[in-house]
């Protein structure tokens, strides 16, 4: 099937000059046609290992050019690798694979419709190395079943060398053509990039000297000796003098002698090794005579270990230091106001807590002896002066509620309001507050509804919870219209018991609901309103609760508010260390 020796060195010297600056497959492409024309062959392909040491079909002569592809899709319709084919027996072995039959042959077998339909029957797989690895395969196909001869394999073999130089050839020249490709674009870009840099280098310094000089705060240089280099126009229009009058002289010349000596300690720290750029403040001398305040801030810029220049930075302070100094004064003053008020606050406290005193001591009487006529006990009277001791009696209590408001807030304010805790129910003192407002309610024609399970007791104080909830519920029968409705409701929770009282009242606007709590706070405050009371029974009511350790909040939404009194469930931890001898 091979040619006479001449053909054949022909053949093989041929393969050997083929020219690898050509495209790299038009290369493959000569290798196989030269030698299927020296062997007479059906046709040949030829495979190579690639970067990922993964085989593949390269390249093919006197077949279909999909053929290649067809052969990978051929493996994985079968679910093999293309080395199962006699492919993967040279890469092993490195030695060469003759099939003399490929129907016969079970490593073909994935591939015998691409032989039937390319007409060939012979095979024989020559690996291409490069030292003792194998980077490829020469494939030579033979039309018919033919069992291939020694001289045959021998000139494949060589063949298969001189193949494996010119593709390993052909790869490097191909390389060396990207990496030149790769070294002028490179030029070509360094050399646009040096353009730019240059251009950008110019416009840098345009656009730093504009800063520079335009800067908002003082900027400067001077050399180790403290002569000024280079000066920019905010530190001219600071000082009043020129460049020409400031470049060459020494900054002694426009600094006092004590921040002279300021600055020169810290340079000479500088000059020593130590830290030079902390911050500090100088007393500058403008060329009028006029003094300023500056802040400065200065960078040591060494060459070889050497000082060459001290750049600065400074901000003028010197109003700032008048408003620290105007500001310092009035601190001062609102200190000593603020201590006359907290003694006028205490002496307000305690001529509350004192009149409060005071005023209860003719209000019991007052109280008393009403009640002592009222009753008849000192005489019949009649319809008309009973209703009128009714009036002073109902007014009375009144008073002695907003007394007792103004007593409970002095003592808030002084932090004496003493509680007296002990095992207590919240049903009792629902029941409690509601029977005590009976005769408002009756008054206005209310209608209360309950909605209350029988609940634990809690840790609390019994008096004081029973003023929160008269308070709330007495605030929900004031804003509430006759022939009106308000509901109490009480839960369990895991840890807490809830109280809700819910009015058809007139409601409260959303920007006052977390006022409302505050002392003295009306939300209608006019001289003119229609609901009286001093705004310190929903504050005094806060307090309680808090020390309870629980929380009271209101909400509104329009018409009618609901508050809402949360409490939590416990055994002695407010107000009692331990109630187990209780």
């Amino acid at each position: 099937m091979v040619g006479d020796e001449k053909s054949k060195l022909k053949a093989l010297s041929d393969i050997a000059s083929i020219d690898i600056t050509l495209e790299f497959n038009a290369i493959l492409q000569n290798i196989l046609k030269i030698t299927c024309e020296a062997m007479n062959a059906h046709s040949g392909t030829m495979m190579l290992v690639d970067e990922n040491n993964e085989l593949r079909m390269a390249a093919s002569y006197g077949l279909s050019p999909d053929y290649p592809e067809r052969v990978h899709e051929a493996a994985k319709k079968a679910g093999v690798p293309l080395t199962f084919s006699p492919s993967g027996a040279v890469l092993e072995t490195g030695n060469c694979y003759i099939v003399p039959n490929v129907f016969e042959e079970p490593r073909c077998k994935p591939w015998d419709d691409l032989s039937k339909e390319f007409g060939f029957s012979s095979q024989v797989f020559t690996p291409m190395k490069r030292g003792l690895k194998v980077i490829g395969l020469l494939n030579v196909y033979v039309a018919d079943p033919h069992q291939f001869t020694g001289e045959e394999i021998n000139f494949v073999t060589i063949a298969a060398s001189q193949a494996s130089s010119v593709v390993q050839n052909a790869r490097m020249c191909s390389k060396l053509k990207d990496n030149l490709q790769e070294l002028k674009d490179y030029k070509e870009h360094l050399e646009e990039k040096i353009k730019e840099t240059h251009k950008k280098l110019y416009e840098s310094e345009a656009k730093y000297r504009d800063i520079f000089e335009n800067a908002n705060d003082c900027l400067y240089i001077h050399d180790a000796e403290g002569n000024f280099r280079e000066v920019n126009n905010t530190a001219l229009k600071l000082l009043g003098c020129t460049r020409e009058e400031i470049i060459g002289t020494h900054m002694s010349e426009w600094i006092t002698p004590e921040s002279l000596k300021l600055a020169q300690n810290s340079l000479d720290n500088g000059l020593a090794g130590g830290h030079a750029e902390q911050q500090m403040v100088i007393e500058v001398i403008c060329k009028n005579g006029e003094h300023s305040w500056m802040e400065i801030r200065r960078r040591l810029i060494k060459e070889n270990g050497r000082i060459t220049a001290i750049h600065g930075i400074g901000r003028d302070i010197t109003e700032k230091r008048e408003m620290e100094q105007q500001l310092k004064e009035s601190n001062e003053k609102l200190e000593k106001s603020y201590e006359e008020l907290k003694e006028a606050d205490k002496l307000k406290s305690d001529f509350i807590s004192n009149i409060t005193h005071e005023l209860f001591t003719p209000l019991t009487s007052i109280k008393g002896f009403t009640e002592l006529i009222h009753s008849g006990d000192m005489g019949e009277i009649n319809e008309e002066q009973k209703n009128c001791l009714e009036t002073i009696l109902r007014s009375s209590d009144r008073l002695s509620r907003l007394l007792k408001e103004l007593l409970d807030a002095a003592n808030l304010e002084k932090n004496q309001l003493e509680l007296q805790f002990a095992f207590t129910s919240i049903n009792d003192i629902i029941s409690k507050s509601i029977m005590e407002l009976q005769p408002q309610v009756k008054d206005k024609q209310i209608t209360i509804f309950q909605e209350i399970p029988t609940l634990p007791r809690i840790w609390g104080d019994s008096e004081r919870l029973t003023q929160v909830v008269i308070n709330v519920l007495s605030n929900a029968i004031k804003f509430t219209p006759d022939n009106g409705k308000i509901t109490i409701t009480a839960e369990e929770n895991t840890d807490s018991i809830k109280i809700s009282i819910t009015d058809t009242g007139i409601g409260i606007p959303q920007d006052k609901l977390l006022r409302i709590f505050d002392r003295f706070y009306q939300v209608d405050g006019s001289t003119s309103r229609r609901y009286g009371g001093m705004g310190l029974g929903l504050s005094i009511c806060k307090s309680i609760v808090e020390k309870h350790n629980g929380s009271i909040w209101a909400e509104s939404e329009g018409k009618g508010t609901t508050f809402y009194i949360v409490l939590p469930k416990m055994t002695a931890n407010i107000g009692e260390p331990d109630v187990t001898s209780n």
